[in-house]
């Protein structure tokens, strides 16, 4: 009798689990309203910029068109950087973009994070005057870089005397300065100052990506602690909906920056 009522137990708590768990990810999929955590950028074009309590940019046109397609409501509040990840690890925001596993690495260790498959590649490097794509570290002595922009392939060249590294609090300030040759080159993403030196400043490729000098290629995934399912359907959105992706990317001019071998 007693080992009767222990293997009823048994069935019955496995069922009262597996109740639970169906419970719980019934509800995530009936949510349909989402706070996605984005960057409070004042100038990030052709990704995002924040400016005036808008945020706009290829980064909401991508998720909008996803949100869209499984008719989601996605309400996009945008934090400081730091402020970002502290709300994002407390669970304040459903999702965050963009994001990657190697950014705050340390931060985000003990936390299990869900990541989609990559949304975008990006370059972050040296653009230097046109004239001087050839130039290599030994003819670096001063490198420009937009306040709060980490350059982490140069603080070893900084840090042993070689290369002197300055911040500037505008792109304008730091293009300028290298057509004037105050600077060797500005350290940033590439397609961010392509689009200021292009579309604001109209100087239209008067500045050149140098890949012979130190760059950091990665991609950018969206992601998530709540929701592993809508990731999953977000990476099924990224391949089913890839020729729309691909149009959106060419209309901000998201394109691959490295010189073709």
């Amino acid at each position: 009798m007693k080992g009767l009522f222990v293997k009823f137990l048994k069935y019955f708590l496995i069922f009262l689990i597996f109740s639970v768990n169906h419970t719980v990810f019934a509800k995530s999929l009936e949510k349909k309203e989402f706070i996605i955590g984005v960057q409070n950028f004042k100038y990030y074009l052709p990704y995002s910029q924040y400016s005036k309590r808008k945020y706009i940019g290829f980064n909401k046109e991508l998720l909008l068109m996803f949100a869209q397609k499984k008719s989601y409501k996605f309400i996009f509040v945008a934090y400081p950087l730091k402020r970002l990840y502290r709300v994002f690890l407390s669970n304040k925001v459903d999702l965050k973009y963009p994001d990657n596993p190697y950014w705050n690495a340390k931060l985000k260790e003990n936390t299990k994070i869900f990541y989609s498959d990559s949304v975008v590649e990006y370059i972050d490097g040296v653009m230097v005057k046109k004239g001087n794509e050839n130039i290599n570290i030994r003819g670096m002595r001063h490198l420009g870089v937009v306040a709060g922009f980490t350059p982490y392939p140069y603080l070893k060249y900084e840090k042993n005397g070689q290369l002197k590294i300055s911040e500037e609090f505008d792109y304008k300030t730091m293009i300028t300065k290298v057509l004037l040759e105050r600077y060797e080159g500005i350290y940033s993403n590439i397609a961010v100052t392509k689009h200021y030196l292009n579309d604001v400043m109209h100087k239209n490729n008067e500045l050149v990506f140098n890949a012979n000098l130190p760059y950091v290629r990665s991609d950018r995934y969206l992601s998530s602690i709540k929701y592993p399912e809508i990731i999953e359907e977000f990476n099924n959105f990224l391949e089913v909906e890839k020729t729309r992706i691909d149009e959106l990317k060419k209309k901000y001019k998201i394109l691959n920056y490295l010189p073709s071998k």
